[in-house]
């Protein structure tokens, strides 16, 4: 099979709106903090703020359980319809919520609730649309579709970064920020319609065709499959959202940028980090997935103390620099463990254990990821703990690359372009 270019449309685009969503809501939160909770206590309230931010993560094996059992029992066609409607109408009201002024309390019950169902959605959403990418194309060809969607995916970040660096420049109204959640309700429309005109994938195996099991079953049938790419997942979750979403705040702190310069840098992180899911992930249909994973984490390891000693320059550029640098690096394990994770399970229950096994991961480590980054540079003077963090972080999805090699080890694996036996994983 050749890459469909439609499916790969339906699935970038749906994910990328899914993705700008999350990305608007992690770069205002310091600006919605007053605005939704507390003004009186300004440090509280920017804790609550990214509080909701890591709710709606927590949500995300939610929503992992529910679109995960419609897609492998009604289709991956329909569970991605529904989990963007949710999405879109979630986004709507997170733009039209009245602020804490306005109904108090209220306002920051409104905005957990929110993030929770955003959560829900993209729990469903985000391997939901690599796996229907990838069932329409050839093994030999996986890599390259896996990293065009988990660009699109970063391109729902670049232009979330772009939206909130304009609706916060200082002519803006004051209620200029919810004009990016509107924006994100009204785009959505161009995945539903995208999604509709797809055909299912020709991997979906229906449940009158293939018997069904439980969770509990496809765990203990492969746990280790299943906690490795948790591991995985959360490895890349933790350099992905603290890049994303905290380090702006970071460097407007370290070096009193204003709210408008602070929004380029993830403009800029996000553009390297496009070009690195879609070049390595490439390159994973060559030198396997497993492979360059291995590189990737070992690069990573070795570098980040380096790297993030630049942190402590007094020089804007060298800093900026040197996250860039962390950014494309976490690319190289990032972009292969996304499709793999795909890969690692049958057809028949793929959307429910990829889902689960990967939101688990992006939940506990991803969305803690900013409000841990957040409380180490706050306890401690530099950049050193964040370091240590990040290091943590790499070893571990490192130590899960090591385990996954020893399950679907082959003697042959140097000389397949496809080193992966997805019948040592069936049901």
């Amino acid at each position: 099979m050749k890459l469909n270019k439609k499916v790969l449309a339906a699935s970038m685009v749906g994910g990328t709106l899914e993705v700008y969503d999350l990305t608007v809501y992690g770069l205002m939160a310091s600006i919605l903090a007053p605005i939704f909770f507390n003004p009186a206590n300004l440090f509280s309230s920017l804790v609550q703020s990214y509080g909701a931010f890591c709710v709606g993560f927590l949500a995300r094996p939610l929503g992992a359980v529910l679109f995960g059992h419609m897609g492998d029992s009604f289709g991956r066609k329909k569970a991605l319809v529904f989990s963007a409607m949710l999405m879109a109408f979630s986004t709507l009201a997170l733009g039209l919520l009245p602020t804490y002024e306005s109904i108090g309390v209220w306002a920051s019950f409104g905005v957990f609730v929110i993030r929770i169902l955003q959560g829900i959605s993209v729990g469903g959403e985000y391997t939901g649309g690599l796996i229907l990418a990838i069932e329409h194309t050839s093994p030999e060809k996986r890599g390259k579709a896996g990293g065009l969607v988990v660009a699109g995916y970063m391109g729902g970040v670049f232009l979330g970064s772009i939206t909130s660096f304009l609706f916060t420049l200082p002519f803006m109204p004051s209620w200029g920020w919810r004009l990016p959640f509107i924006f994100g309700f009204l785009i959505v429309g161009v995945g539903l319609y995208i999604r509709q005109k797809i055909q299912e994938s020709p991997e979906f195996v229906s449940p009158k065709k293939s018997a069904s099991s439980s969770f509990a079953h496809d765990f203990l049938k492969n746990p280790m499959v299943f906690l490795s790419c948790i591991g995985a997942a959360g490895s890349a979750g933790v350099f992905c959202y603290s890049l994303a979403v905290y380090i702006p705040t970071f460097l407007k702190k370290e070096f009193f940028l204003s709210q408008t310069t602070a929004m380029l840098i993830p403009i800029a992180m996000t553009f390297c980090m496009m070009i690195g899911n879609l070049s390595f992930g490439i390159l994973s249909d060559k030198v396997g997935r497993l492979r360059l994973m291995r590189i990737g984490g070992t690069l990573t390891v070795l570098s980040v103390f380096p790297l993030f000693y630049l942190l402590n320059s007094e020089s804007f550029a060298t800093c900026v620099i040197a996250l860039l640098i962390v950014g494309f690096l976490s690319t190289i394990f990032g972009a292969p463990m996304n499709t793999f994770v795909v890969e690692a399970f049958s057809p028949a229950h793929r959307y429910r254990s990829a889902a689960l096994s990967y939101s688990l991961g992006m939940s506990v480590f991803g969305g803690s990821a900013p409000l841990i980054a957040s409380w180490l540079t706050t306890v401690s003077e530099g950049p050193f703990l964040l370091s240590c963090y990040f290091f943590l972080g790499a070893l571990m999805g490192l130590g899960a690359v090591k385990l996954l090699e020893r399950h679907f080890y082959q003697k042959d694996a140097p000389r397949q372009r496809h080193p992966l036996p997805l019948q040592a994983t069936g049901s």
